[in-house]
């Protein structure tokens, strides 16, 4: 699933089809097809993004590190809090989402 969801991002960058950071995330919201949240981004910031998935109908996937491991898994020398993906195939986003719901559930019951 982790190998997924670094493919989709290295995809997006080299494709150049994806936004990082909350103010370019929020005006690029439109044609997203996934949306990475660290946990070191604001509670603030991520609760308004989120608002703005929902009713844009974009999936949320909650990355398991900080802003520094998501800014090296984007292969970039700078911390990425937040970042919009405009490519992938729904095949791939689906089960990055589906295998994210199992692995919190897994979590939440032991």
């Amino acid at each position: 699933m982790v190998k997924t969801l670094e493919k989709i991002i290295k995809n997006a960058i080299a494709e150049n089809k994806y936004k990082s950071g909350t103010k370019e995330v929020l005006q690029s919201m439109k044609g997203s097809k996934l949306i990475v949240m660290s946990k070191s981004l604001a509670r603030n910031d991520g609760l308004k993004l989120e608002e703005e998935a929902k009713s844009s109908n974009i999936p949320i996937y909650w990355f398991q590190g900080n802003s520094v491991q998501l800014g090296k898994l984007c292969n970039k020398p700078f911390r990425i809090s937040i970042l919009s993906l405009k490519s992938g195939s729904d095949e791939e986003i689906s089960s990055i989402i589906s295998n994210r719901s199992k692995e919190s559930q897994s979590v939440n019951s032991s």
